[in-house]
């Protein structure tokens, strides 16, 4: 067996953690659990440029023992990243729009950030995609990323990108790892509070999970919904929602009060057999 760890929305600022600090935790558990490929999908920092140096220096401290992966979610993208860049093969370790044969085994890894396209809102048609957007310009972090284009041309690229990497997979056993939500029966509503009633609209894409249900995709993890999930069985395979999320005083979300306690209590293992 091959064991893979994934993990997302870590966001070790907001929580006021020194991820240096416990990417040393972190490794030493990788590596006595016997895992040999962690992904990380998404939300780490608020600033790439902290993101990345953070899985370079936990890929040095597991060395070959573990295969360390990462894409970026929106918070990673509010600085330190243009568009142009986050689209582009800047490091080995970033594994948006990539994909990643597992050695002897029928198993390919495949990575996308991901996006929205507003399909996901609570209400639905009765806002504009302007009245959305001007809402995002003004109320939501996403406000600070860079994007010469509109939520719905970038989703386009994620689809464009996705389809690719499934037709290019075909016959393998494949684990889609993205940080927005790609399917409604996981969106939480609430109709007596008018801002996440247009947050919802930021979450992800219904047209993400239909595609990925269309390829018959067996394991799809990723985050961004601050609800942890049981995994489902949902369009002919397994979804895993176990975000880390918040643990401070405005918004605490965890079961216990100790961050690594939270990363191992939710980090999805997904065991892949190797070919006899």
């Amino acid at each position: 067996m091959v064991k893979i760890g994934i993990s997302v929305d870590n966001h070790f600022d907001v929580n006021h953690e020194d991820g240096f600090e416990r990417l040393k935790q972190q490794a030493e558990y990788l590596v006595s659990q016997g895992y040999q490929y962690y992904l990380n999908a998404g939300d780490t920092y608020n600033d790439f440029t902290k993101s990345l140096a953070y899985f370079r220096a936990l890929q040095a401290e597991v060395g070959d023992a573990v295969t360390v992966r990462f894409i970026a979610g929106n918070h990673d993208l509010v600085n330190g990243i243009s568009y142009d860049e986050a689209q582009s093969d800047l490091d080995p370790l970033y594994f948006h729009e990539k994909t990643l044969a597992i050695p002897n085994t029928d198993a390919v890894l495949i990575g996308n950030n991901g996006w929205y396209d507003y399909s996901l809102a609570q209400l639905g048609q009765a806002k504009t995609d302007a009245e959305y957007a001007q809402w995002k310009r003004a109320f939501w972090i996403d406000r600070g990323i860079d994007q010469p284009l509109s939520d719905r041309e970038r989703m386009q690229r994620v689809l464009r990108t996705t389809e690719e990497a499934l037709i290019a997979t075909d016959g393998k056993q494949r684990i889609y790892v993205t940080h927005f939500v790609p399917d409604r029966s996981f969106q939480v509503f609430a109709g007596d509070r008018p801002y996440w009633q247009m947050a919802t609209a930021l979450m992800g894409s219904q047209a993400l999970g239909d595609l990925l249900g269309q390829y018959r995709v067996d394991h799809v993890a990723f985050g961004h919904l601050h609800f942890r999930d049981q995994p489902r069985l949902l369009h002919h395979g397994m979804y895993y929602h176990q975000p880390l999320g918040y643990g401070n005083k405005r918004l605490f979300e965890w079961h216990s009060h100790d961050w690594l306690t939270e990363w191992r209590d939710t980090l999805v293992t997904i065991d892949v057999p190797t070919k006899k």
